[in-house]
């Protein structure tokens, strides 16, 4: 078999494993999330091993493979690396491991070596950037739902919640969202609406599902809504001018392009037309674009630079 590279996009839920020879695909599989994080280690260890013995079965020999690059989310835990690495040298992989965060590894599949903005808004929210051939980077946000995640979906998801509240109190106006909320989460008042948002057994993944509502046609007029959306593009809008600022004594006056990501950017055109509109009159110099590649192809990149240092 030829050489070839791994690039592994391990999400919070799944993790997509592809494989290169550094200018094509040659193959790609799916195992389990690998966030050290949230799951314990024994099913790390399971994911990485089916994942391993599926490259096996096709023909792929730990012995070809020149590196490994895996974005990873929960990677700050310090024992998530040393994981990762130890259970892929029992697969017989020796070659370097290179581990970043599955935001980094998405804007190495968005730029690759070249200047540019990765904005995401997602169960999360996060801004990041980079130069001198992806060497330099630069970031805002990205600090969790507890104290940042601002223009996320978990943070739309607590807004509709505040928002119904609100109403109800008299500090907020009335909204449609009262109804779809309740009618969502199949109860009749507020008491039970605190219930949940406060029981532990509900995940923050669950609060950013609720942002969803806001796309529903009956919230177009409606005025939480709007503050809502206005709220999530401001938010996102302050992040991508922190890391412009970051990166201006890099960029000169040159344009910077900008990649949107994230499943509120995707399937949320309000917010993303709010925000396309604040992005051209608060940072002119922003080009919009589109990503090259994806976030396994990223992190294929990653391992390929490091292995030629």
């Amino acid at each position: 078999m030829m050489n070839y590279y791994i690039g592994m996009d391990a999400g919070g839920t799944g993790t997509s494993v592809l494989v290169s020879d550094g200018r094509k695909d040659l193959f790609q599989t799916k195992t389990e999330g690998l966030n050290c994080n949230s799951f314990p280690r024994e099913r790390i260890v399971r994911s990485l091993r089916n994942a391993m013995a599926d490259l096996a079965s096709n023909g792929f020999s730990p012995a070809d493979c020149l590196g490994i690059g895996i974005g990873a989310a929960g990677n700050n835990n310090p024992a998530a690396a040393e994981l990762l690495r130890d259970c892929l040298a029992n697969c017989g992989f020796h070659c370097q491991v290179t581990i970043c965060s599955d935001a980094d590894a998405a804007l190495y599949g968005a730029f690759e070596e070249e200047d540019g903005l990765l904005l995401i808004s997602g169960t999360g929210s996060i801004c990041l950037g980079q130069t001198d051939a992806g060497r330099k980077r630069y970031r805002a946000g990205g600090f969790g739902h507890l104290i940042d995640d601002e223009g996320s979906a978990y943070a739309i998801g607590r807004d509709i919640a505040a928002a119904v509240v609100r109403a109800e109190d008299g500090r907020g106006p009335e909204t449609v969202l009262r109804d779809i909320l309740f009618s969502h989460l199949g109860i009749s008042d507020s008491s039970e609406l605190v219930a949940y948002v406060y029981d532990m057994s509900h995940t923050k993944k669950e609060i950013a599902q609720l942002a969803r509502l806001i796309s529903l046609p009956e919230t177009d007029t409606d005025q939480a809504v709007r503050q809502i959306i206005a709220k999530a593009a401001a938010a996102l809008l302050e992040m991508a001018a922190a890391v412009c600022r970051q990166m201006e004594s890099r960029c000169g006056e040159a344009e910077i392009p900008l990649v949107l990501h994230g499943s509120v950017l995707r399937n949320n055109q309000r917010i993303a037309g709010e925000l396309t509109k604040a992005l051209a009159a608060g940072l002119p110099r922003i080009r919009l674009t589109e990503a090259r590649t994806d976030a396994s192809h990223g992190a294929v990149w990653l391992a390929r630079r490091n292995e030629r240092g």
